[in-house]
């Protein structure tokens, strides 16, 4: 697993970097009002291939862990409802678009990225053999050539001055990419020809949809403050705040690969009820508690000089609501580990009632404070909801799996978090090439000076 973690992450490190270039060539280029409706668009498709997506990749993925044998016809069963769903989720993205108060200019740019969002979804089920085979090497190069592929489209189209749709346009390349390398990687990992039949098909679908609506809702939660900006405050405001939200996604480039390369292992402790599961969670969640309390105070220190450098002095307003949410997504990684731990003890369902209350109480409170106060209210609630996230995910850990959370990391992390602010704080308008690295550095040393990471725990990882 600590392989497929190193290549996995190497490769997250990879698409980070294109990622961050991304941004600042589309932020300078489009300005804020066009970054505003160029986020506005990508993630109104991503909602719905979210619910296109309906659990499939997750439940996959356990299945597959848990029984290898019967790949060629999980994967055919799923590349049969993944097809269906994506031509669902393409034409109500399509309808849907048309009944919102958008511009036209909007209202396109959705149906361009209708074409990325269908190549992504059938891409996702050759990730899932690849992920429980735990091929994270080979998932890395198809991702990273994909997005090197979108970057170079945005390039050119930026040179050329082909305008905002043609931005919008570039992502279908790199999911093409993607799509082509994922499945040349993952065919030699099946012993001959993906099937479908009913049976398998009825099954993932019947195991896939409380996990699909629980995720569903749980998109909706993270695209809801977006979407509330876009009809009530300006396109200004919500590229700005685009900027920062894409940010803290982006940060989670590691806890993603290593959730990546947990998840099976998970799985396949339950399937045999393996006693060392817990003391795997615990080792999983103390590498979650150092990497989220590292991603919260280093951008505290450093939002600023990031904003700027990400956007230009037009987007440095985005450094406020740039802490708020690197602070939320640090509480997210934990959220996401917690998660899939009930999944794998197929226990999604029991999740459903959290995100429904999480999802009821991120939009309330943002259509009551959005409008009078703006994008910091966004980045407030979306702090608060993460913190009752995390509540909730005490409780169902605790009756499902009799598992009561540990945070011992934190007497490690905080002192670290203080040493790393104090030392970065004053090279915070600095070039970030500076103070990142001595961040990073200060922190580390702070955290192996405590004890570090236990390695018998993470030894149950492996």
């Amino acid at each position: 697993m600590l392989t497929s973690t190193a290549f996995g992450l190497g490769g997250r490190f990879a698409v980070l970097g294109l990622g961050l270039v991304s941004i600042a060539i589309t932020t300078r280029y489009l300005g804020t009002a066009g970054y505003g409706r160029f986020s506005l668009a990508l993630s109104f498709v991503q909602l719905f291939a979210v619910v296109a997506d309906a659990g499939l990749t997750t439940i996959v993925v356990r299945e597959l862990a848990q029984r290898p044998e019967r790949a060629s016809s999980l994967l055919g069963s799923a590349l049969a409802l993944r097809s269906g769903l994506a031509v669902a989720a393409a034409t109500l993205a399509g309808l849907t678009s048309l009944a919102m108060p958008y511009p036209p200019e909007v209202r396109v740019a959705v149906l361009i990225a209708i074409v990325p969002l269908t190549l992504g979804l059938l891409n996702s089920t050759f990730v899932a053999l690849l992920q429980s085979d735990l091929r994270a090497g080979r998932v890395a190069i198809a991702d990273v050539s994909g997005r090197a592929a979108s970057l170079a489209a945005v390039a050119v189209v930026i040179v050329l001055d082909l305008g905002f749709y043609a931005v919008v346009g570039a992502a279908g390349v790199g999911a093409a990419v993607t799509l082509v390398l994922t499945t040349l990687l993952a065919r030699p990992l099946l012993p001959d020809r993906p099937r479908a039949d009913r049976a398998t098909s009825r099954g993932l679908m019947k195991a896939a949809l409380p996990l699909g609506a629980a995720i569903a809702l749980n998109e909706a939660y993270f695209r809801a403050d977006a979407l509330i900006i876009s009809v009530t405050r300006s396109f200004e405001e919500l590229g700005i705040y685009a900027l920062a939200w894409r940010v803290g996604e982006l940060t989670g480039t590691f806890p993603a690969v290593f959730l990546i390369a947990v998840f099976p292992v998970l799985s396949r402790m339950v399937a045999v009820a393996d006693p060392r599961m817990r003391e795997a969670l615990h080792a999983a969640g103390d590498v979650f508690v150092l990497v989220g309390v590292a991603v919260a105070a280093g951008g505290f220190a450093v939002a600023g000089e990031l904003a700027r450098t990400l956007g230009g002095g037009e987007f440095a307003a985005a450094a406020a609501p740039m802490r708020i949410l690197l602070a939320a997504a640090a509480i997210g990684f934990i959220n996401g580990l917690y998660g899939h731990a009930l999944i794998a003890r197929n226990r999604q369902f029991a999740a459903l009632w959290l995100n429904v209350v999480a999802l009821t109480l991120n939009v309330a409170l943002n259509l009551l404070l959005v409008p009078p106060y703006g994008i910091l209210a966004a980045a407030w609630t979306a702090l608060g909801c993460e913190l009752a996230i995390l509540a909730g995910s005490f409780w169902l850990l605790r009756r499902h799996l009799d598992y009561v959370p540990s945070f011992a990391a934190l007497t490690k992390a905080v002192p670290a978090a203080l040493a790393m602010i104090a030392a970065v704080w004053p090279l915070r308008d600095q070039p970030l090439v500076l103070s990142v690295p001595v961040g990073a550095l200060v922190y580390a040393l702070v955290v192996v000076a405590l004890g570090g990471v236990d390695r018998e725990r993470l030894r149950e990882l492996r």
